[in-house]
């Protein structure tokens, strides 16, 4: 869904599919149809936002394959879906990692996602995000490795650099801290990949791991103001209580610095059901369900704050 504040600034809200992955083409477009059109339907809206989880045998049949790609930009638009933002962990499945970026394997996939989405961003978006690994994870991540993912990252902004000058898409490439990895907080995230691009290399922030306190909201917000970096998504949005905090205020903050010009980056928004453990017990309804109804929460929280639903 696009939202548009006063000022003009397009917010985009989207969920992310990767809580129904697909190992294929095939089954990408049939889960597509199978949630993704129900829940816009439910949400009674024309054009719903996915943030697309590829495999990465998915990444390289559409890299390989330019055919392939016009058929998933055409299977979007006919149903009514639009992509501005990939999740780029890579690995058989959205929760496993993947390769690190001290393996090239990191930089190719991330590469082709970045073509891909250049592709299949909507003729009137400028903007795409994808989300990246934290670099890799601690423990397995000697001294000598710091360098070689630094060269892969130098690689890359070149590589996004090229691609937006003969796309007019910019890219962005966010790494979202996470317990444990190399880059465990925003902090670490500027010191390590941000000096290198600021436009193209910035930050996931994720709303939950915000919310549970593992880091300081107004701190991290401030750390991204001063250096300038984006703000490339916010990630795992969602409306729960009893056990786990909501992120209601964690989306205001970060909203109110995006649209207010103290943080930059794409107001890119991304809801995730991500302690959605059985689905397929529960049935596509019910996930239906609950997609539409913490992407409506989502949506009235946004508009509380002022903005209005976009065509």
């Amino acid at each position: 869904m696009r939202l548009r504040h006063d000022d003009g600034t397009l917010v985009h809200l989207a969920y992310n599919a990767g809580v129904h992955p697909a190992e294929d083409l095939e089954n990408l477009i049939a889960h597509l149809t199978r949630y993704a059109v129900p829940v816009r339907k439910r949400l009674g809206v024309d054009r719903l936002g996915i943030g697309l989880w590829l495999a990465p045998p998915v990444a390289d049949h559409l890299i390989a394959d330019r055919i392939e790609l016009v058929r998933l930009r055409r299977s979007l638009e006919e149903r009514g879906l639009e992509v501005v933002s990939l999740n780029g962990t890579g690995g058989r499945n959205q929760e496993a990692p993947g390769p690190d970026w001290a393996k090239p394997e990191r930089y190719r996939y991330t590469m082709s996602l970045a073509k891909i989405l250049a592709f299949l961003l909507p003729e009137d978006v400028r903007f795409g995000s994808i989300s990246t690994i934290p670099i890799g994870w601690r423990r397995d991540w000697p001294a000598d490795l710091h360098s070689i993912a630094s060269r892969r990252l130098e690689r890359l902004s070149r590589e996004l650099r090229g691609l937006s000058s003969v796309t007019g898409k910019t890219i962005r490439v966010g790494f979202e801290p996470w317990p444990g990895c190399v880059l465990e907080t925003t902090e670490q995230a500027l010191q390590r990949v941000c000096g290198i691009d600021s436009e193209h290399l910035g930050v996931c922030l994720d709303a939950c791991h915000l919310s549970c306190g593992t880091e300081e909201t107004a701190s991290a917000l401030r750390g991204l103001a001063m250096a300038g970096a984006p703000v490339v998504k916010l990630g795992h949005v969602h409306n729960h209580s009893q056990e786990i905090p909501s992120t209601q205020p964690v989306l205001q903050d970060t909203l109110t610095a995006l649209l207010s010009g103290a943080v930059n980056g794409s107001a890119h928004i991304e809801v995730e059901a991500h302690d959605w453990t059985t689905p397929k017990t529960k049935g596509p309804a019910a996930l239906v369900a609950r997609l539409a109804d913490d992407l409506d929460w989502t949506r009235r929280n946004l508009t509380a704050l002022g903005l209005k639903l976009a065509a």
